[in-house]
Parts: structure tokens; sequence; C-alpha cells
């Protein structure tokens, strides 16, 4: 019989039937892995706060994309396999993979606070520790009182994106089996195509959302808490709007299985390439100019990134790629990516323990030296044994009493453990306001009110920068108004600061009302730049008149004392242009906003009166949300956002009066320097409080009201 060497062609039939030989399942993916080591590395830059890593948090949108497609190409393999999808078994395999580190890491950053925690962080703990337990971190954060990208950071500000894909997991292999009762390939890509054009939709959908601010408005009807609830927070963090990564995934895996065709033609290879060139120039560009609270955040970036993960998904799992898929299963790539929930897991809490998430490079060092030796740990001890089953056979293996004894001594050591912690977390204060000042009191004082600036209510201190005429003293003034004065704050959290800290005995000259929107003064759109670097935007600030008026009608007031400044004094970034201080532009969007506010208060009958901007000394201060920002302690741009004030007042002087401060705050620096007048240098305590009341009183009961 002759061999098929005398058969040239019968070889090249041979060779070219080898090359079509394909795998029947995905198996393991290097590359996958790969990945997601891009994403946890970018994730963890911008955790770290680094200026030129914005939007490193789009890395959580590729691990959902990443996520979508690889559970449902298992679910896929398993229903041709079988016939059917063993929903407990996939469950447990789920809850083996994600649940031991989590409790874990709960544990370890639990004993961590309870021992050396501040107060805040107790309370945020009592209110995280139940939501994280259950993997609903991330709508106990859309209904928390703090907006997710203001106020001190929280140790488990990052298990949002572990919410939702458990809540992924549960929901989609139910969904799954409905919608592939009939299997078949031509219907597998039909569902594919339905799955991609659902996620599409999303993505729209949420664009438009954030544009509308329709979140916001779906929960008015409702107490409170729900009203409270900002379109930035819903849309971030909500597993109905980040479903588009995952249904743009799980679209591909009916789509997209290249591991069972055979490889591309030579001309093909460079196409596929080429596609894992563009994804990851374009999660690049994202990575290093997002900003998350812009608005192109959702109106076309996020879609970008999406759209780019399911592209470098689709290209670094195809056979044929000779440069995307070997670069994605390198080694150390890969090792990461395995260890990549871990890291996610572990770098968050440690980061913030070691004060490494604004930008510092030997404070990030220093975190990511404890993180990988912690996460190696649980990785190889905890993640690894119990994913595998290694604990489960090792058990049935043993079989005597040194076993049963084991596992219960691990199972009753983390009970008694974390029982106690749940107790010391509940018992913790159910609110943290660093502002509250629970030191000795200090009473206001009556008679300093008749030596209080009140005639001219246009002066100002020559130390502000404003108008050289000295405040005019007098007696104490006789309004004939009713007293005690029927007074609500309005503002930012300087106003609440006020608010809260009032001297005991004014309640016989004011009765006092907090109607403060923290972190907004008169914006509702926006994000304001310091040079430290730091941002805060605005975009969660939808509504602030009508809270200022409703808390007017609550307190049935006569007079709103309105107090801002301290969100003032910053360049603003507004719809991608960058307005710096001191501008007409930036000017005129400050002074409409006062006036928007002013209209507001008039329209009920409130008359307005607008505080004037202390000079600020700020200095960092643990557990202040917000860093001492250089602009702030910038006394001619204080007395700049003054002059505006006083302009906005005289073009209303039949409902709004300009109300001058203390002068200490500008002339006497132990005062002003002092952070027992104001904690943090910029938000006042009882004796910043009583300071300013005592100073502006007369001015208050000479404003004429109805």
């Amino acid at each position: 019989m002759a061999s098929s060497s005398d058969h040239p062609s019968l070889e090249r039939l041979i060779a070219f039937e080898s090359r079509r030989t394909v795998r029947k399942s995905m198996g393991y993916q290097a590359s996958l892995d790969g990945v997601r080591a891009l994403s946890v590395i970018g994730v963890i830059l911008y955790h770290a706060g680094f200026g030129w890593m914005p939007g490193g948090f789009f890395g959580v949108e590729v691990f959902f994309v990443v996520s979508g497609f690889l559970i449902t190409s298992l679910l896929i393999e398993e229903r041709d396999r079988s016939g059917r999808i063993g929903l407990r078994q996939f469950w447990r395999r789920r809850w083996r993979r994600l649940l031991p580190a989590l409790f874990t890491m709960l544990l370890a950053v639990g004993v961590w606070a309870a021992l050396w925690g501040t107060s805040e962080q107790h309370t945020q703990l009592r209110r995280e520790y139940p939501w994280s337990i259950f993997y609903m971190a991330n709508w106990g954060q859309i209904f928390g009182q703090v907006p997710y990208f203001s106020g001190s950071p929280t140790l488990l500000r990052h298990l949002w994106s572990l919410a939702v894909e458990e809540q992924w997991y549960l929901v989609w292999p139910v969904v799954f089996i409905l919608i592939t009762r009939a299997p078949g390939r031509e219907r597998d890509g039909r569902r594919g195509v339905v799955l991609v054009l659902l996620a599409v939709a999303l993505m729209v959908g949420t664009a438009i959302a954030d544009a509308a601010g329709w979140p916001a408005r779906w929960f008015r009807p409702f107490p409170f808490e729900l009203q409270s609830v900002n379109t930035t927070n819903f849309l971030y963090l909500s597993t109905i709007s980040r479903s588009s990564g995952l249904l743009l995934g799980a679209g591909m895996a009916f789509l997209w299985r290249p591991w069972r065709v055979p490889h591309t033609p030579r001309e093909g290879r460079s196409l596929v390439d080429g596609v894992a060139l563009a994804a990851v120039t374009m999660l690049a560009i994202t990575f290093t100019i997002g900003d998350v609270a812009g608005g192109a955040t959702f109106t076309w970036m996020l879609p970008a990134v999406t759209l780019a993960s399911a592209a470098l998904v689709a290209a670094v799992l195809h056979p044929s790629s000779i440069v995307a898929r070997p670069l994605f299963e390198m080694r150390p790539l890969v090792a990461i990516g395995k260890r990549s929930y871990g890291l996610y897991l572990w770098s968050w809490p440690i980061s913030r323990i070691f004060g490494a998430y604004q930008g510092s490079w030997p404070r990030f060092m220093l975190a990511m030296a404890v993180t990988a030796p912690v996460n190696e740990v649980c990785y190889r001890f905890v993640e690894t044994p119990i994913r595998s089953g290694a604990i489960a056979r090792w058990s049935q293996r043993q079989r005597d009493r040194r076993a049963n004894l084991t596992v219960a001594g691990f199972a009753t050591s983390a009970l008694v453990l974390g029982v106690p912690l749940l107790v010391f977390f509940a018992a913790a204060d159910p609110v943290f306001d660093p502002a509250k000042d629970s030191s000795a009191d200090v009473v206001f004082d009556l008679g300093k009110i008749g030596d209080a600036a009140a005639a001219d209510v246009s002066a100002s201190s020559p130390d502000q920068g404003g108008s050289s005429t000295p405040p005019t003293t007098g007696e104490r003034p006789t309004t004939g108004a009713r007293l005690p004065r029927r007074l609500v704050i309005v503002g930012d959290s300087t106003a609440h600061s006020l608010a809260i800290n009032l001297p005991s005995g004014i309640s016989e000259t004011f009765t006092v009302s907090d109607g403060s929107v923290e972190g907004c003064s008169v914006y509702d759109s926006g994000t304001a730049i310091s040079a430290r670097p730091f941002t805060r935007s605005f975009g969660e600030c939808g509504g602030w008149q009508q809270r200022w008026v409703q808390a007017a009608q609550q307190a049935d007031a006569e007079l709103a004392l309105v107090v801002i400044g301290a969100w003032d004094v910053f360049d603003v970034e507004v719809d991608g242009q960058r307005l710096q201080f001191g501008t007409g532009e930036n000017d005129q969007r400050f002074t409409a906003g006062v006036q928007s506010g002013i209209d507001a208060l008039a329209a009920v009958g409130v008359k307005v009166a607008l505080l004037e901007v202390p000079c600020m000394r700020p200095q960092d201060v643990k557990g202040a949300g917000v860093p001492a920002l250089a602009e702030r302690g910038d006394d001619a741009r204080v007395a700049h956002v003054n002059d505006l004030l006083r302009r906005v007042a005289s073009t209303n002087a039949a409902t709004t009066t300009f109300i001058a401060g203390p002068r200490e705050y500008c002339a006497d620096e132990a005062v002003a320097a002092d952070l027992g007048y104001r904690w943090d240098g910029v938000h006042p305590y009882k004796p910043g409080a009583k300071l300013m009341l005592e100073a502006i009183a007369a001015s208050l009961l000479a404003v004429p009201v109805p």
C-alpha cells in the first residue's frame, strides 16, 4: 500500500483537515485572565488617586463584559452537553468562588476598624456591613445619606461592583433557562442579536437618563431618603443601569465561539489584531481622560468602553491572533488576572487604611507591598482550596473525629469573631457628622447684639478686599418684629455646620432650622477643580432650590440666611469647557445660581440674607471628606465672591440683603486659624457659630419681613 508521502495532494489535504480540527468546548482561556489584569490595574491606579488615571474606574466595565461572556459561555456549554442547567451546582460554584474571600476580607477589615478605626468608620461600617454580607452594597450606597462620590471614602465602598455581579449571577441563569428552552444554533444566533440590541438600548437609555436626570425624578413620590437619590449615584451603581456590559458579553457568547471554527487565513489575522489594537487604544484613552462625574461619562465614554471591551474579548479569544492573544497570555498578566478578584477586594481597604488614595507614590507603594502578600495568602489558602473543593474532599476522606473537629473549629472561630463585630458596629452612632461639636457648651450673648454692625449692611471690612467703608455700629435694633425670628439656614456644608452648632440661649432671639444641601452651593452641574488635585462634581445637586424652599416652608421661616462660598472659589469645568475663576463666564454662572435661589425663596414669601463669605484657613484634618484646598485660603478669591454677592443683593433690594460677618476671620489670625472655631479652618464649631451669629444677629433682626 502506498504511503501518504507518495501523494503530495493527500498530505496537503491531511494538513488542511488537521488545521480545521476545532475544540468543542471553550476550556480555560488564559487570555481572559490577561484582560482581567488590564482592568484591575486600571481600577487600582484610579483608587490610588493619580491624576493621570482619572478614568481607571472604567476597568469595572471591562470586568462586567468578561463576566457576562464567560458565564453565558459556560451555561451554553452545559446546556449543549447535558440538555439542562443545574442551578444549584451553578450557584454553589459561584459561592465557592466569591464568598470565602469576601467574608475573610470583611472579618479582617472589621477587626482593624474595631481596634484602630475612627468613629466615622464605625458609623460607616454599621451601615455597610449588612449590605455587603448579602451582596447588596450597590443599593445600600444608592439609598445612603452620603453621595457615593463625596464625603470621606469608606473602607467598603468598592463592593458595589461585586454586588452587581453577584445579583447578575443570581438572576441571569434563571433568565437563560427561560430563553433557551428550545436549543439550536440558529436560535442561539437570534438570542445573541437580541441581547446585543438590549445592551445597546440600555446604553442609550442610560445616556438619556443622565442628561434628563430621570432616576432622581422617579423617587420623588417616595419618603425623603428615596427622594435624595441622585442621578449620578443611581446610574453609576445600580444593577439596572450597569447591566449593559453584562448583557453585551452574554450576547457575544451566543454569537462568538472562535474555538469551534478553524483558524482564519493569514490575511484575516491582521484584522483580528487590528481590532484588539483599536480596543486597547480606546480603553487607554478613556482610562486617562475619564471623569467619574463628567458629562461625557454616560453619554459616550461608558458605551465606548463597553463596546471596546467586547471587541477586545473577541480578539484575544480568536486562535488566529498572532499578537493580541499571546500578549494577553503572558505569564505576569495571567497571574495578576487569576488573582484579580482578591486584588480588587483587598487593595482598596488597605489603600484607605494607609491613606494611599490621594496620588502619593510612596503611600501607594506601601499599600501595594501589603496588599500583594495578604492577597496571595488569601488566594492560596482560602480562595483556591475552597473553590476547587479541596476542603470538602479532604473532609470526606477524613472520617475520624479530628476532621470534624477541625471544620467545626474554623466555623466556630468565624462566628466567634464575626458576631461580636456585628454587635460592635451595630452600637456605633447611626449618623456621623464631623461638623457636630460635642465639646463644652457656649452661650449666645444677647448683650453683644447691640454692638453688632447692623445699619450699613452693604459695608465690609477692608481686610476682605471689599469696600473700605467700615460697618456702622449702633444700638440693638428695634424692628418691631416678633421674637424669636424664624430663620432657615440654607447653602452648602458651611451652612449645615452653622445650623447644627448653635450656641445655647439663641432660641430666645432666633428659631433656626437647617435647609442646607451639602456640597452643592448654587449649582446642579459642572465640576469644581482644585490645584491640589481635587475635584467636586455638582451633578448630584439637581433640585437644590426646591430643597431650600421645602426647608423654609417646613420651618415657616420669615428669613433665609444663605451661607455659601466654600465651593465658589474654584475653576469649574462645564460640558468639557474649563471656566477660570474670576472670568465673566464663571461669574455669570455663580450669580445666575444665586439669583435662582433668591427667586425660589421670594416666590414663597421668604426674605433672603446673603452672608459674607469669611476668610478661610483650610487645614488637613483627619476625618474630613475634603482636604485643605489652597483656593479656599486665597483671600482675594473670597473677596471677589463677596463682591458678586453684594452685586446680586443690590439688584434684589426688595427681597435680599447682604450681611457682613465678623472681622476676626480676616483680621485676627489667632482666631482664623484656631480649629476650635472652625474644625477644619472652613466649617464652624460652636465657638465659631457663636462668633458668627453674635456678629450678624443685629443685621438679621434689622431685615424687614412681612
